[in-house]
């Protein structure tokens, strides 16, 4: 039986926009994934609640964002019994569910996300149970994964970023499938975000650029974020 290789990206998806799909498009292709879980946080534990639509609408965005990609699916595992928003019961129920497959599930996350990644619930046996991936935004700084990451999980990083396509993919398939290991990447994603989107929604400024059509119309249609 092939063996399933599964993107999972999660995210408040406050809204989903060109930078989210731009990076399960890139990490897709490059780690030949066979899909992309699209993971909708229904209470996120460490982003502020202020901002944040209800979890009904941001689903449905993702819905629309995707209903062109067969591969991407939407999912709301984080309320499949027991709910749980934490990344480490979420990883747990979709490895579960891809066992039967020989599935192997990739943590999708964003650059941020690797310096607050150590905060966040049973990070070490998070980091060291599952395979990561995480995109830096454009231009960010280099980080160095002893002074962000629990001390176990240091060894499993390939920090990949500054090499070409090729040369990625070389290093992922000399790597094989013996340990999980802790990607960092550079996939040259638009830089936008999610904050940017709701503040010119909010103003009555176009968002065109940012998101999808049908989820732009959502959007405007609903009065999501305020504005005219």
């Amino acid at each position: 039986m092939d063996r399933v290789q599964l993107g999972v990206l999660g995210g408040t998806f406050n809204p989903i926009h060109f930078g989210h799909l731009h990076v399960a498009r890139s990490v897709q292709r490059l780690f030949s994934l066979s899909e992309v879980r699209f993971v909708v946080a229904a209470r996120p534990p460490h982003k502020p609640l202020d901002d944040l639509v209800p979890l009904m609408h941001r689903y449905a965005m993702v819905c629309l964002a995707t209903a062109g990609e067969p591969s991407f699916i939407p999912s709301l595992v984080e309320l499949e019994p027991p709910a749980s928003s934490f990344s480490v019961d979420t990883m747990s129920k979709l490895a579960r569910q891809f066992a039967r497959a020989h599935g192997r599930p990739y943590f999708i996350a964003g650059g941020d996300s690797l310096l607050e990644v150590k905060s966040w619930r049973n990070s070490e046996r998070l980091l060291t149970s599952y395979n990561f991936i995480f995109a830096m935004r454009p231009g960010a700084a280099p980080v160095n994964p002893r002074d962000v990451l629990p001390s176990k999980a240091v060894p499993r990083v390939r920090d990949l970023t500054g090499l070409e396509k090729t040369g990625i993919r070389r290093v992922i398939a000399e790597e094989g499938a013996a340990e999980n290991r802790i990607y960092i990447v550079d996939v040259d994603a638009p830089d936008i975000s999610a904050t940017q989107i709701r503040e010119r929604a909010s103003a009555g400024k176009p968002i065109r650029r940012f998101v999808p059509g049908l989820v732009r119309e959502y959007i405007n249609k609903l009065h999501l974020y305020g504005g005219r």
